[in-house]
């Protein structure tokens, strides 16, 4: 039985969030396969959160966007609803070359299960 690879993402990251509500941290384990799964796109955006660029906002509607303070010093945002992000690696990655949605959402979900 083949499974998806959205299905395993999804797997993977349940583990993290149930790891970081148990003991407040990524185990190493998870951090790896979260490399092996997105590539050099996770160690970047790893980076990001380390560094506290991700910021969740939240509307009283329940509405989430997420604003990320990339490396040139310019705010990008991320809609959750709609999985878009005005970052110019978002628009080359998936909107050009139609790459991987999953890579472009991956720090706003890390930071959303810490």
């Amino acid at each position: 039985m083949a499974v998806a690879l959205p299905a395993v993402v999804e797997e993977l990251l349940s583990e993290m969030a149930a790891a970081v509500r148990e003991c407040a941290r990524i185990p190493d384990e998870h951090l790896l396969s979260l490399k092996f799964v997105f590539g050099s796109s996770a160690i970047q955006a790893l980076d990001l959160v380390d560094r506290q660029s991700v910021t969740l906002i939240s509307s009283p509607s329940g509405r989430r966007v997420y604003q990320v303070l990339g490396s040139s010093g310019k705010t990008y945002t991320c809609l959750a609803s709609c999985h878009y992000c005005s970052c110019p690696a978002f628009a080359f990655s998936v909107l050009r070359k139609s790459d991987s949605l999953l890579e472009a959402v991956m720090p706003r979900t890390v930071v959303a299960i810490l």
